[in-house]
């Protein structure tokens, strides 16, 4: 580990003939029926007895999250003879929706935010009866609270996270032991300053990779006291255009034209990053393992929160996956999903997930869980479950139209940062969109 002066170390509206044609497509898939159940595109038989839960997610078969899924699926259907879990690696967050009109939907869907269509759409059920009642309180007390209330409606939790991961930024330890500093930024202003010593004492390594999501911009923008929506308006009006937004933007673009900062793709930056040319490597918890992979043990790698703004502390969102109870299917089969996300919450079974899959768990118990050496030895883990324990820490939006909010926020925000158009103009424009998509209107 490193010393400690050094901080942490290593929806779319879907026209009725999509609809339609997904549903066809999808209606040629066979699930699951005489006890015979496809899972990651394999045949296989369950027991005649078990009450078999289809489950769809998205996680690649190929990386840690999706090899972590399986192999708890696994041992849930080897250690669980009245319950088989068939899971079905597919793009579920478009698919299930299409899926049920066919009567071809999953028990379960991993979906990701965009849960307002299928809400508005009547095609999921909240998990609200079952709480004490196939899920445990002991669990559902035990999930971090803006993980709790991330697929929160009205009261009623219709998606319970099955992934969780909040912004964070990585850094090379060499080039900052190289360049002179000895401690991590914890506020903007400090970040800032950081990124010119490296350009000017290292000019060969890129000092700042930033993505241009709205989970990258609006940490800063809440640090700083501004607000996402305008205050009494139910979510229908944006409040962009505030000294808070013009603060954010301008920050980076000022960086951007100093040359002290780039844009990248996740894949970009991790690439970057772990041959040596980059210094701060913007990302999320679920990025830390892979620029640590990247690294490869070629030099020290740590980790540290956004600093803190102008209100004193810093902010973030959780965002991920979730669990959605698709309608459609008998009380017994909802019964054994119930089970199965139960189990899959416990704190057992989430110390795997935070240990393998390369992001955080989704409650205290199993954070506790992970034995201290681990910890030690993947800090990213702790700066993650200190973040999800911040009460500064926000979910993740969950309107019908935010998607097509947040497209609007990443394409101004990228205009104003490299200079297509001025700050003013960005977010006039982005709160102009932003109004239009809440209304309920176009952004035209």
């Amino acid at each position: 580990m490193q010393s400690p002066n050094m901080g942490m170390g290593s929806t779319h509206k879907y026209p009725r003939r999509m609809i339609i044609a997904m549903a066809i497509i999808l209606s040629g898939v066979n699930l699951a029926g005489c006890g015979v159940v496809q899972s990651q595109g394999k045949t296989s038989v369950s027991s005649s007895h078990a009450q078999v839960v289809t489950l769809w997610e998205s996680h690649s078969p190929a990386l840690p999250a999706g090899k972590s899924m399986q192999a708890l699926v696994d041992q849930f259907n080897r250690t669980h003879q009245k319950i088989h879990v068939d899971l079905t690696v597919t793009k579920a967050s478009r698919k299930a929706l299409a899926a049920l009109p066919v009567g071809n939907a999953p028990v379960l869907a991993e979906i990701s935010h965009y849960d307002g269509n299928y809400i508005k759409a009547h095609v999921v059920k909240s998990w609200n009866p079952y709480i004490g009642h196939g899920l445990s309180l002991s669990v559902t007390q035990s999930l971090y609270h803006d993980i709790w209330h991330n697929g929160e409606v009205n009261g009623q939790h219709y998606r319970l996270e099955a992934d969780a991961k909040v912004s964070q930024l990585t850094y090379n330890q060499s080039i900052f032991a190289k360049v002179g500093i000895r401690h991590v930024p914890t506020t903007w202003a400090q970040l800032a300053a950081d990124v010119n010593l490296i350009k000017a004492r290292d000019p060969q390594v890129v000092p700042l990779a930033w993505k241009d999501a709205s989970d990258s911009i609006l940490p800063f923008l809440l640090s700083n006291g501004g607000h996402i929506y305008q205050t009494g308006s139910q979510e229908k009006a944006a409040a962009f255009r505030s000294a808070a937004a013009t603060n954010t933007f301008s920050y980076f673009r000022e960086m951007y034209q100093h040359h002290e900062m780039i844009f990248g793709s996740g894949t970009e930056i991790h690439a970057d990053f772990g041959v040596g040319k980059l210094a701060i490597a913007d990302g999320t918890s679920a990025g830390y393992q892979k620029n640590l992979e990247a690294a490869g043990g070629k030099f020290p790698v740590g980790v540290f929160p956004y600093p803190q703004g102008s209100t004193g502390h810093t902010s973030n969102l959780v965002q991920g996956l979730g669990f959605v109870l698709m309608k459609g299917h008998s009380q017994a089969q909802d019964k054994a999903a119930v089970d199965f996300v139960n189990w899959f919450l416990s704190p057992k079974q989430q110390a795997y997930w935070g240990e393998h899959s390369g992001y955080p768990t989704e409650t205290a118990a199993g954070y506790h869980a992970i034995p201290s050496r681990f910890l030690s030895e993947h800090i990213g883990l702790v700066v993650a479950n200190r973040i999800l324990q911040s009460s500064y820490t926000i979910s993740r939006p969950v309107p019908d139209a935010y998607s097509e909010v947040q497209a609007a926020m990443d394409s101004q925000f990228y205009n104003a940062v490299v200079g297509r158009s001025s700050v003013p103009q960005a977010l006039t424009t982005l709160e102009r969109q932003a109004n239009n998509y809440l209304s309920g209107k176009s952004a035209l």
